[in-house]
């Protein structure tokens, strides 16, 4: 796992803009960070890491179905954020929150009473 170089691109376009803003709206001091070379798990410790098990409609690009149940085994809900396709923001906590209790709801009032794939 690394950066890839459209990532870094971006990383450096935001620290750009946030630094002009910050200077626009009177900031006396600015700390750019550099931008990310290689990943290391020591630096980004709380990286929110997403992916891995990616959400879509259907299962020839994607692994789970919009329910977060897998397309091949039915009785395999994967929560949390791997079925993003990326970050889309600073904290996807709610986010998950969010698609997690949407899957509980399925789970307990549809796929309980009828255990099959549910999209």
């Amino acid at each position: 796992m690394d950066w890839n170089d459209n990532e870094r691109n971006l990383i450096k376009y935001m620290l750009e803009k946030s630094s002009q803003i910050g200077r626009a709206m009177g900031a006396r001091e600015i700390a750019v960070p550099p931008v990310f070379r290689k990943y290391d798990v020591n630096i980004y410790k709380t990286t929110h890491l997403q992916g891995g098990a990616i959400m879509g409609d259907n299962p020839g690009n994607s692994v789970v179905n919009r329910w977060l149940q897998h397309w091949q085994m039915s009785n395999l809900f994967v929560i949390g954020a791997s079925s993003f396709p990326q970050n889309p923001s600073g904290n996807p906590t709610l986010t998950i929150l969010a698609l997690t209790l949407r899957t509980a709801d399925v789970i307990a009032n549809s796929y309980l009473k009828r255990p099959e794939l549910l999209a």
